[in-house]
């Protein structure tokens, strides 16, 4: 009997950093900031009916019983780009970001913006006291 061959060729990973990688290196940040008082995880979960990937950017106080408070989410297909934010009722519409560049600078925007400084500060405020 002949060898099967080998029809796949080669296959190697992509060459761009994937939405959930650039989550997880800003989530590992979080915890020195703030002593490990507050901590951030990402949990990465499939949407229910679409062939979606779902990245839950969490806010963690392990003092607080483990108190979880999801700060975000973000979506994309198996392409990693673009990723979708979606839209909270009360904010802004669904937005897409084409590239690592747009998502990060997004991120960016999101991680350092008053609102999230002021959930990380209320957060901290209750573990110390």
């Amino acid at each position: 009997m002949a060898a099967q061959p080998d029809l796949w060729g080669e296959i190697v990973p992509a060459a761009v950093r994937t939405p959930l990688a650039v989550l997880r290196e800003q989530a590992a940040l979080l915890g020195p900031k703030t002593k490990n008082l507050i901590e951030a995880t990402v949990t990465t979960s499939k949407a229910r009916f679409l062939d979606q990937f779902v990245h839950h950017f969490n806010l963690v106080a392990p003092t607080l019983d483990g108190y979880k408070f999801e700060l975000f989410r973000v979506t994309h297909g198996i392409a990693l780009y673009p990723v979708f934010v979606p839209g909270d009722p009360l904010g802004p519409p669904t937005m897409t970001l084409r590239s690592e560049e747009e998502f990060i600078e997004w991120l960016r925007q999101k991680l350092s913006s008053r609102d999230t400084k002021e959930i990380v500060s209320n957060l901290l405020a209750q573990v110390t006291t």
